[in-house]
């Protein structure tokens, strides 16, 4: 699937997201398919279209081919669905993956979470209940087998309006999964309901350019400053005074800067920091694009910067100069009161 779903909250649904891509894959290269009848035809243009990123005339294709099994293709539908999730047509995603969850399939669990996905991301309060009514079937259906469902389930039911059931449901995720990467996020939902709709910063644990461990976890009660750069990238360097700047004022206070370097060259980085006096953490690990925390947040353009508060919640994005130093400060004052 694509990155654009993480529009959303980063957390949600990552497992469902891999299950699909996982699915798909299966699909694309399943010779059951591979056949010379019209119906194999027409699947394998829509599925060709659809890896070459033309969704509309591949959905034209795959719909087609559903037709002529009397729409008794699962894998139509899979393909059909994630064609629409590309798209963002949340609504029509999620009558696609439903479809094929209707289906006699071993995938019936994993439709189902998907089209409770869809609905969830069309992000409208009146398809909560739906989202939430095919995540519990999805839990049925997996006999409780797709723990990312409970997680789903209780992110639907608290923004549909069952604050109550919906913790239930989150208490339940913890249970089964303790050691799931999002339980600090889940814990602070349950503790705060009202949180269900905050975007929480992914958690890492890395090791900084100078040897120190950075773990996002263990800086809980300050502000964080996630701000993406490279040496070789003309607008991070212009943005680099008010980098400084910013440390100056607040180097003191509950604030911390993690600086993730995106250059593959561990010479300009070095030669780079010392130059600027640079001294706050920073994260190299010479992959450039490829960066561990770049690919987490889904960057894929620099400058950037992600400021997180004190309860690991990402209030702003792609701030720089006076906004982002005013940012920060009004954040601190927030602690403060």
């Amino acid at each position: 699937m694509k990155t654009t779903f993480r529009h959303c909250l980063f957390a949600i649904v990552a497992a469902s997201v891999l299950a699909v891509a996982a699915y798909a894959q299966e699909t694309f290269h399943n010779p059951a398919f591979e056949t010379d009848d019209e119906f194999g035809k027409a699947f394998a243009q829509g599925r060709n279209l659809l890896r070459q990123g033309k969704l509309d005339d591949a959905i034209k294709e795959l719909t087609r081919a559903a037709k002529l099994k009397d729409n008794q293709c699962v894998d139509c539908f899979t393909l059909i669905g994630q064609s629409y999730m590309q798209l963002n047509k949340y609504k029509e995603a999620a009558a696609a993956y439903r479809q094929g969850a209707e289906l006699a399939t071993p995938k019936q669990g994993e439709l189902y979470n998907l089209a409770g996905v869809a609905f969830y991301f069309a992000d409208e309060k009146s398809l909560y209940p739906e989202a939430a009514a095919m995540f519990k079937r999805s839990i049925e259906t997996s006999e409780g087998k797709i723990l990312q469902a409970y997680y789903n389930l209780g992110y639907a039911l608290i923004r549909g309006g069952k604050a109550d059931e919906g913790v239930a449901a989150l208490k339940t995720y913890l249970e089964k999964n303790p050691q799931a990467a999002e339980v600090e996020a889940v814990r602070a939902v349950i503790a705060n309901p009202k949180l269900a709709s905050a975007r929480f910063a992914m958690p890492f644990k890395v090791t900084a350019a100078t040897g120190e461990d950075l773990a996002l976890d263990k800086l809980k009660g300050k502000v964080v400053l996630l701000d993406f750069w490279a040496s070789w990238c003309g607008p991070c360097r212009a943005e680099m005074p008010a980098v400084k700047r910013i440390w100056e004022k607040y180097q003191k206070d509950n604030f911390v800067i993690i600086g993730v370097n995106l250059d593959n060259n561990r010479k300009a980085f070095d030669q780079y920091v010392a130059q600027e006096g640079v001294l706050w953490p920073q994260f190299y690990d010479g992959k450039g694009w490829n960066n561990r925390i770049a690919q987490l947040y889904d960057v894929h353009a620099i400058p950037a910067t992600f400021l997180i508060d004190q309860q690991g919640i990402i209030r702003a994005t792609g701030l720089r100069g006076s906004r982002l130093y005013d940012k920060i400060g009004e954040l601190l004052k927030e602690k403060a009161k």
